[in-house]
């Protein structure tokens, strides 16, 4: 089959989906449409769609599409109705990964050179920003922030984060010689992890520490690899603080920023002989009440969220109600202390304020079932190679929907891609550890 022309372009559009997203998400929605397209044409039975987890998917894009045409009245209700698509996305990445065995041979020839060239540009040209104040097109530090090649947009972070499974995975499959150059790999994934440090994304820097103590406890034989290359983060990290090196401050960013605000700024620029004059009690009652989930502007994000929860418990305001909440109201909620803004910047809190009870039942039952499936896969007899590619996309899938830290708007479409297109390697991998 891979002498197939078709199917070749196929596996070029599937693996280029997450990467083209640098040049716009129109490129990548034309990619997405594309494979699509291609499995509606080539799929000319039904076993796809007999998949418990696909169904299970149709179920929760049926009862979005319901929810949000029955509850938003402006143009929002139109990306509720066609969230199938995405659906569809993940199928189409199961069909195409399961057509030929010998897809492996194709990655291997074909990707991982151009990966390596194309992020070692990427860290490059982020490094170049950060010591030189512009970037090599000449994009400027962005609010404090290095962006490389995403000129006023800090995604940076964000895009290699969600980019590190799929990389992995890649270098998995080509027969990477983990031993043989692990020196290589862990400069490499040194600078990987330097990269998003330097981009200053809170939720991605701890995305990445997550990421790191899940391979290092779950993954073996990248143990080793994983420990030194964050130890070589952790090195640049301290060295480029301790001697105020660079155009931007990551760390300040990261760190004392996140703790100013998580405190409400109560540590912040006091008076040294402010804690001389209070009595326990009454210092220990002042932090508490001035402790905040995340920052003030999140909490009030989710003040908000939690208003539209109490209105309708059990189906919430609608997927984007939030956003067309916040439309009605011109931005300015009736409520004290509330914040407005698009989405709720928490994905647990955008279910339940959003889809309700039934829809957090969707995304409770998925979490379980990621984590139960890891826990079972240790008992499978199976290659170290799929064992270690389902781990990944298992991670992968857990990390984009991690309940705990502030997140991206879940019915966002480069959101969606992401999510479902790793959905696509779920059902392969699963299917080969628990079908075959």
């Amino acid at each position: 089959m891979l002498n197939n022309k078709l199917y070749q372009t196929s596996i070029y559009f599937l693996f280029l989906i997450p990467f083209v997203f640098i040049i716009g998400i129109a490129v990548s929605e034309t990619l997405v449409l594309l494979i699509t397209l291609y499995f509606f044409y080539k799929n000319k039975n039904l076993e796809f769609y007999k998949n418990k987890i696909i169904i299970f998917l149709i179920f929760f894009s049926i009862y979005v599409a319901v929810n949000g045409y029955l509850q938003i009245s402006d143009n929002l209700k139109y990306s509720s109705i066609f969230h199938i698509r995405y659906v569809f996305l993940s199928i189409a990445v199961f069909f195409i990964l399961d057509g030929d065995k010998k897809i492996l041979l194709f990655i291997n020839n074909k990707f991982l050179k151009y990966l390596i060239v194309f992020l070692f540009f990427i860290f490059f040209d982020s490094f170049f920003q950060f010591f030189n104040g512009k970037n090599i097109f000449g994009f400027e530090i962005y609010q404090g922030r290095i962006t490389g090649i995403f000129n006023n947009e800090a995604i940076l972070g964000s895009f290699l984060i969600k980019l590190l499974p799929l990389v992995m995975l890649i270098l998995i499959l080509s027969n990477f010689d983990f031993k043989r150059k692990d020196i290589f790999l862990c400069f490499f994934l040194g600078l990987y992890f330097l990269t998003i440090y330097l981009a200053a994304g809170r939720v991605s820097f701890f995305l990445l520490l997550f990421f790191n103590i899940f391979i290092i406890l779950l993954i073996k034989n990248l143990r080793k690899i994983y420990l030194i290359s964050l130890g070589v983060m952790i090195f640049f990290i301290i060295t480029f603080s301790f001697l105020k090196i660079g155009k931007s401050d990551p760390f300040g960013r990261i760190f004392v920023k996140s703790f100013n605000q998580i405190t409400n700024h109560l540590f912040f620029e006091l008076d040294p002989n402010y804690y001389k004059n209070k009595e326990n009690l009454d210092l220990k009652k002042e932090i508490i009440d001035n402790i905040r989930v995340y920052s003030s502007d999140h909490q009030g994000h989710y003040v908000v969220a939690y208003e539209l929860f109490k209105k309708n418990p059990f189906f919430g305001a609608g997927p984007k109600g939030f956003r067309f909440y916040c439309r009605k109201v011109d931005y300015a909620p009736p409520y004290p202390n509330a914040v407005c803004s698009t989405h709720p910047h928490n994905i647990a809190v955008q279910i339940l304020s959003e889809t309700g009870l039934v829809g957090f039942f969707f995304y409770f039952l998925s979490i379980f079932f990621i984590v139960l499936n890891i826990l079972r896969s240790f008992k499978k007899r199976i290659s170290t190679v799929d064992k270690n590619c389902f781990l990944l996309i298992s991670a992968a899938l857990f990390m984009n929907l991690f309940p705990f830290l502030p997140s991206g708007n879940f019915f966002n479409n480069w959101m969606s891609i992401i999510n479902y297109y790793y959905i696509g390697f779920y059902l392969y991998y699963f299917k080969k550890i628990y079908e075959n």
